[in-house]
Formats: C-alpha cells, structure tokens, sequence
C-alpha cells in the first residue's frame, strides 16, 4: 500500500479516550481508491485492549479503530466522512463500560481456573484409581495363573494375560485391566462351581472314602492325573484329566487333605481315568476287588 508524500487536507484527529495519545500527524494512504488518514498511538493502552475486546469492539472496529500491522499499536483509519461526534459516543460507551466488561472477564477467567483444577484433580484422580486398578488386576492375574492356571477356560485368555502383566501398572490402560479382572473371575467361577458340586458326599463311594488311607490314596491319584494334564484336556490323548474332569481334579489337587465328602468326588473321577493309575496306587483306592466295586459304584449311580 502506497504511502502519500504529505498530508493533502486538514483531518479531524481520531476522538478522545481510553488512553491514547496519538502521534502529531497521520500518514495518509489510499485504501480501495479512498484517501484515509491513519493515526497511530504512541504507546500501547489497556483500556484500548479491553475495549476492543469488549462487546463494543465490533462498533469501535467498524468507525475504524485497529491495531498498526508494523508496530502492532493501537490505530485509527480517519475516513473523509468521518462523524466525529458519533465517534466519541461509541468511545465514551465503550470507557463506561469497561469496569463491567473487566468484572465478567474476571469471574469467567475464575470459572475457567476452577474447571481446570476440578478437571486437573479429577485427571489425578482417575490416574490414581487407574493405577490401583491395574496393580490389582495385575496381582490377581499373576496369583490366578500361578494357583490354578487349569482354571482358565481358554487356552488364549492365558497367552493374553501373561502378556498383558508384563506391562507395568501405569502404562496398562483401563480397559486392559478389566479385561485382566474378568479373565480371573471367569477362572475362579469355574473353581466355585466345581467346589460347590462337591458339598454333598457322592454316596456310591461313600464307604471307601471314609477310609483314611483311601483319602490319602485319592488325593495322590489327584495330584498325578494333574501332574500329567498339562495340556488342560485340550488334546485327546489318554493322559491326564478329561475336559468333564479337569477342572473338578485340579480343584481336588489343590487341597492338602481329603475329608470323607472330598474323597468320594475324588474316587468318582478317578476311575473314569483308572487306566492311568499304578497298580498299587489302584488297589489303595479300590481294593482288591476294584473292578466289582466300581460296576456295582456305577449301577448305583
């Protein structure tokens, strides 16, 4: 934009207020083919700032006030048809208004900290509680697995979790550590249902499984059906538990000892798998006359 050499015409001055003081005389500049005058501020002006901020910014902005795009001070555009006096109305409107504009500015500035540190403490809290999630889930999945891993259904919740409790706590993300929870309470309901199906002795072998050395026998039998189920009955390989079975004698493994209502569950699944049993341990259980026993056990059934 072409500067003029000199000032052409006498002009009006910008009005008075919100603490300004203009240079002695403005540059004259030709903007859309029409000769403005451009005063420029000698110093920058609060009062200037937060009128233009104000909600009458856009009626001071509109007779011409603005910032100087070299020096970034305040400026007016003088135009040749300027109304001066209206001018000084939309400024002195603007100055009285500027105490209420400061006060909302004030109390939304207030609103606007108190979110922040709601919303900050709110962050640090769920932060927190994410942290104590993932810790929990992280000890309950590792204590799972290392308890009785036979309890998990799927062979991929597993792979999973023993990947996912690698990671530490803070960098688990929530959803993964729900996903830890439930992969343990879907193990331990197995565990539940298959300790609250043997709260009742199992009548059939009630006889022998009040027999002491039959208890001990039982849970020796117990343990080395579960020593050998390490693919968890997955595979169809005549060791170990079956799939109706496994989580039922690991369950049985788990104990220290027998009572006569445990035994009586533990002979049940064991002779479904006699095969597997040693000769002795087989006439521990079943006696001498296993073979009969266990027909008549299953016609009582």
């Amino acid at each position: 934009m072409p500067y003029e050499n000199r000032v052409t015409r006498q002009w009006q001055r910008p009005p008075e207020g919100l603490g300004l003081t203009w240079q002695v005389a403005p540059r004259e500049l030709r903007v859309s083919g029409e000769l403005k005058a451009l005063w420029t501020a000698t110093e920058p002006s609060q009062d200037y700032d937060d009128a233009l901020a104000s909600q009458e910014g856009r009626h001071l902005r509109t007779v011409g006030y603005s910032y100087d795009r070299l020096s970034g001070l305040p400026c007016f555009w003088e135009s040749a048809h300027l109304d001066r006096q209206a001018a000084q109305v939309l400024v002195n409107t603007a100055r009285n208004g500027l105490q209420a504009y400061r006060e909302k500015l004030a109390r939304q500035r207030a609103d606007a900290a108190e979110r922040e540190a709601f919303e900050a403490a709110n962050r640090e809290r769920q932060a927190a509680e994410d942290l104590d999630l993932a810790t929990r889930a992280i000890a309950a999945a590792k204590e799972s697995l290392e308890r009785h891993e036979w309890a998990w259904a799927l062979a991929d919740d597993v792979t999973r979790a023993r990947r996912l409790i690698l990671i530490p706590p803070a960098q688990l993300e929530r959803r993964l550590a729900w996903a830890l929870e439930m992969y343990v309470e879907r193990a331990q309901a197995n565990v539940d249902r298959a300790m609250a199906a043997m709260t009742a002795i199992y009548e059939p072998e009630a006889e022998r499984a009040a027999i002491e050395d039959v208890q001990i026998a039982a849970l020796e039998g117990c343990r080395l059906l579960s020593a050998r189920d390490s693919d968890r009955a997955s595979i169809n390989n005549k060791m170990g538990w079956g799939r109706t079975t496994t989580v039922k004698g690991h369950v049985l493994s788990s104990h220290e000892r027998f009572d006569t209502i445990l035994a009586s569950h533990a002979l049940r699944a064991l002779r479904t798998h006699r095969r597997q049993l040693p000769p002795d341990l087989d006439r521990r259980l079943f006696g001498l006359s296993a073979e009969a026993w266990i027909a008549a056990s299953a016609d009582a059934a």
